[in-house]
């Protein structure tokens, strides 16, 4: 039976840094950011929810890599527009590739340049019913054996239709009833599977070196690792180690590793913020031995110091 999961609402914010707002608006999505690439990261952001159903679009005017969780009790639905390379759960997608992840999964997202997100997430049992409904088949069968791409000529058509819902709900928020909100619901749904064209899911020819190197990097970003004990480890020549990392990721493992590494380090200041600490045992731990060297790769990534980040409130 479907279940009203979502409190209806329309919010947009142009030109923030503070991403955790997103999270803040979202309604249940558990959400992780690390930065790319050093400088700053902006975002813009436009939201509107009904009772099964929440939509996003989020641009970044930088890279970025996000972990997230949809709500509970749903199915996710993303789609992205980018120039750049992009990955989701370490595997290169294309513009508009339709990704599916439900209530329960993890999705890894990684673009390399500026980026703009959509994501609906539906109530579970509506997203089911309607799906099976389009496609005559099952969920998981369709993930086994397509990747699921948008058609192109027609997208821009629908997301034009979202940004009408989105003034619309904005400007009457008062009128609306349950059954309007329904309505809008099985449309947005509906229109968005008739975009879909499924194309059968090529055989890889060759190890993913980029799945298993990333998961090394990222359980050893505490220890005093090095790329060298990462081409040991995977049996492969450094050569094709940074030609992997830089046609699907576009950063070289070094880069890669050191992002994970200052990442880390905010993350632990912003922990522990409240507490009296020694940041240079905090930046060791990272494998960072040189202060004022890292306060300027730290700042240059961040847009603020080690000290400012602790001030924060």
């Amino acid at each position: 039976m479907d279940k009203q999961l979502f409190t209806p609402q329309v919010f947009d914010i142009d030109e923030f840094q503070d991403l955790e707002i997103i999270e803040s608006v979202s309604q249940g999505w558990e959400i992780r950011w690390t930065y790319i690439k050093t400088g700053t990261t902006e975002a813009k952001l436009w939201v509107f929810t009904t009772p099964r159903m929440q939509f996003s679009w989020v641009g970044y005017d930088n890279a970025i890599m996000i972990e997230s969780s949809p709500p509970r009790g749903t199915v996710q639905l993303s789609f992205i527009k980018t120039d750049g390379l992009c990955n989701i759960n370490h595997q290169k997608i294309q513009n508009y590739e339709l990704l599916i992840v439900q209530s329960g999964e993890e999705s890894n997202f990684l673009s390399h340049r500026s980026n703009a997100i959509f994501s609906i997430a539906f109530e579970y049992s509506f997203f089911h019913r309607i799906f099976y409904r389009y496609f005559e088949r099952e969920l998981d069968q369709v993930r086994k054996n397509y990747r699921l791409i948008l058609d192109e000529s027609r997208i821009d058509r629908f997301i034009t239709k979202l940004q009408s819902y989105f003034y619309f709900f904005k400007n009457n928020q008062k009128e609306f009833a349950n059954a309007m909100f329904f309505s809008v619901e099985e449309e947005i749904i509906e229109e968005l599977f008739s975009l879909v064209l499924l194309n059968d899911e090529e055989q890889k020819a060759e190890t993913n070196h980029i799945l298993k190197a990333r998961k090394i990097l990222e359980d050893n970003v505490d220890n005093f690792y090095k790329i060298s004990e990462l081409i040991d480890t995977m049996d492969i020549s450094g050569r094709v180690l940074q030609y992997s990392f830089k046609k699907d990721l576009g950063l070289s493992p070094k880069q890669y590793l050191q992002y994970l590494r200052l990442s880390a380090v905010r993350k632990e200041l912003l922990q522990r913020r409240n507490e009296a600490i020694n940041i240079s045992d905090i930046i060791a731990k990272y494998g960072f031995f040189h202060p004022s060297a890292f306060t300027v790769a730290y700042k240059n990534f961040f847009g603020e110091t080690p000290t400012q980040t602790l001030s924060k409130i």
